[in-house]
């Protein structure tokens, strides 16, 4: 199964995820942009949407670590990936140890942010692989 490289961008502060959003654009990357958790659990209940999420630190009704509560409630495995506007190394071995799958800050440099993305998609894939196999063995 192969996943969608497409991207939901969750967040109330448009800095800096405008650059963001205009760096994925220009890589061909498709965006789903929510400003709120709950339109983000909205969008998350319904089939076809995207995988990976990145996520802002403080949402007007919540956190990051909301937003890995609500992927955790979907029905397929999502890659969290936690977006602050500056290096933070507590934060960042916050996020992981929480669950996220990564941890990106500005400059976004192309290369990064794709190697992350192609990581990510790597990563769901697997799951799927192995989810897969762990149904077929229960048969």
């Amino acid at each position: 199964m192969s996943i969608e490289p497409s991207v939901l961008l969750l967040y109330s502060d448009p800095e800096p995820f405008l650059r963001l959003e205009k760096l994925l654009e220009n890589q061909s990357v498709p965006t789903v942009r929510v400003n709120s958790c709950q339109q983000a659990r909205t969008l998350l209940a319904q089939s076809g949407t995207p995988r990976i999420v990145l996520t802002d630190t403080t949402l007007k009704d919540g956190t990051w670590r909301d937003a890995l509560r609500l992927t955790g409630e979907a029905s397929l495995p999502r890659a969290v990936i936690v977006v602050n506007r500056w290096d933070d190394i507590r934060l960042y071995l916050a996020a992981l140890d929480q669950g996220a799958f990564d941890f990106i800050a500005p400059p976004f440099l192309a290369s990064e942010v794709n190697w992350v993305l192609r990581r990510a998609q790597l990563h769901l894939a697997q799951r799927d692989k192995s989810g897969s196999k762990a149904a077929a063995a229960a048969d």
